[in-house]
């Protein structure tokens, strides 16, 4: 007689690769605040659209909004493919600690770099508390070059501007007028005013900058309460 044969074992289907997994699906409860609008708050401090994201990071414009809007969740793959088109690390994306906090302290290899506009070759920034979305202002640190491109022309933006050397020496240029700074001074000014600054000394000078954002001050206007 022949033996019966061997009972199959259950089989279960491999899971799927790690980047198949949705953030929401394996890193929501590290998530304090919604990963949508750091995403749209990363974007827009690089001055950045949607299109000139999504393009970067290789998805449709479309996803990036609902993603902003936090109407869909991301990818791994896709989280390391954004934090790679808006030039920062998948773990500042994800990690919100100190984003809804009154008190925030940002260490020194904790600040962001980034690009203000395509306009401002030469200027480096850094960006402080980036990861707070509901600032009333915008600090950063700034090294701005040594000499001005031909073209390069001067810039004006909404708010006001307030500008601390903290090394080296700089001067702002304006219409009429060249401010020349040495470490320790300060500036401050209708940012309104066409500007552009550069270093004059041997390496760039690094300055502390703080612009208002002037929507703030609307929103605050708008509500009698604040």
């Amino acid at each position: 007689m022949t033996p019966p044969a061997p009972r199959a074992l259950p089989t279960f289907d491999a899971p799927s690769a790690p980047e198949d997994y949705s953030i929401s699906a394996i890193a929501v409860d590290k998530l304090s605040s919604p990963l949508g609008e750091r995403l749209a708050a990363y974007r827009k401090l690089n001055a950045l659209s949607l299109e000139e994201v999504s393009t970067r990071a290789g998805i449709t414009k479309s996803y990036l909004s609902k993603l902003e809007r936090g109407l869909s969740s991301p990818t791994i793959a896709t989280l390391i493919k954004l934090a790679g088109a808006l030039g920062i690390t998948s773990e500042q994306l994800i990690n919100a600690n100190g984003a809804g906090s009154e008190i925030m302290l940002v260490k020194a290899g904790e600040r962001v770099p980034f690009s203000r506009s395509r306009d401002r070759v030469g200027y480096t920034y850094e960006a402080i508390a980036a990861q707070r979305a509901d600032k009333a202002m915008m600090p950063f640190i700034m090294s701005p070059p040594t000499r001005f491109l031909d073209e390069q022309e001067l810039v004006s933006h909404p708010g006001e501007e307030l500008i601390f050397l903290i090394s080296g020496t700089m001067e702002v240029v304006f219409k009429d007028q060249i401010v020349h700074m040495t470490a320790g001074d300060s500036l401050y000014f209708n940012a309104s005013i066409p500007h552009r600054s550069r270093s004059t000394g041997d390496t760039p000078a690094q300055a502390l900058v703080v612009l208002s954002d002037p929507t703030q001050k609307r929103q605050a206007a708008a509500d009698p309460g604040n």
